[in-house]
């Protein structure tokens, strides 16, 4: 028997089904990544309009169907509305969106209420963002910890072969081993790349400690440092799933245009 049921979800992409009625992607903290139809959305009155744009967190009340849930009520919990007017905070929204869409699916079990907590909150710091930095910041503490959370989280501490600490100037990260190589043992290994150390104890640092949470670094850290570590995270998580981030193309060349 068919029923409905109450859920928060974060839009992440909406498109249209007919004249009148969308489909909204959405990351459901009960359900992890759903699609919703939502009825009447086009129309110029219509309540859900305004609900079903991209990024922002809705609680909702779905009737369940066959193939599609049904958005039948829906209250804004969250519009994150700063990221829709810097294109900034816009691009590294909508690579943690490729993200989610990449992994959270049904050939990947997850958390949904821990996945759709981490989503929130860095949604949220991306919107209150004052400059980049704090954007990529936001950005790098979501790619380590969806990976960590998946159970594709990067051990920063071990040799994956001797099991020692990490203690040298710079350890070896193997792309093809998806793992950290100290001096010792990574004699033999190819395709990768040299980390100093001491990034690689803010990247631990990041792992271990809670999304929204302080760390030593978080006033310190360079702009230059962030980048590089964010695009070492980016090659890792693109070499999980054979695929590249289309994104930050995409929209490069959109303002080429």
């Amino acid at each position: 028997m068919k029923k409905s049921f109450v859920t928060e979800a974060i839009n992440l992409k909406s498109y249209p089904l007919s004249d009148n009625d969308s489909i909204v992607v959405m990351f459901s903290k009960t359900k992890g990544l759903i699609r919703a139809v939502a009825r009447g959305a086009k129309k110029p009155k219509s309540k859900l309009g305004a609900r079903i744009q991209m990024f922002i967190a809705n609680k909702l009340m779905l009737f369940e169907g066959k193939n599609m849930d049904t958005i039948m009520e829906a209250q804004s919990v969250n519009t994150f509305s700063k990221i829709r007017y810097d294109l900034d905070k816009l691009s590294y929204s909508m690579y943690i969106v490729e993200i989610i869409n990449n992994f959270c699916n049904s050939e990947f079990e997850c958390s949904s209420n821990n996945i759709y907590d981490l989503i929130f909150e860095t949604f949220q710091s991306i919107s209150n963002a004052k400059e980049k930095k704090d954007v990529l910041f936001a950005s790098l503490k979501f790619q380590i910890k969806i990976m960590k959370e998946l159970g594709w989280g990067i051990d920063f501490k071990r040799c994956a072969k001797c099991m020692d600490d990490l203690e040298d100037t710079s350890s070896f990260f193997s792309y093809l081993d998806e793992c950290f190589y100290c001096k010792k043992c990574a004699l033999d290994k190819i395709n990768g790349v040299w980390i100093n150390n001491k990034i690689v104890e803010f990247l631990d640092t990041i792992s271990e400690a809670q999304i929204n949470q302080k760390t030593k670094y978080d006033e310190v850290v360079t702009l230059n440092i962030l980048e590089k570590c964010f695009d070492f995270m980016k090659k890792y998580i693109n070499n999980l799933t054979n695929k590249k981030t289309k994104v930050f193309e995409t929209i490069e060349k959109t303002l080429a245009i």
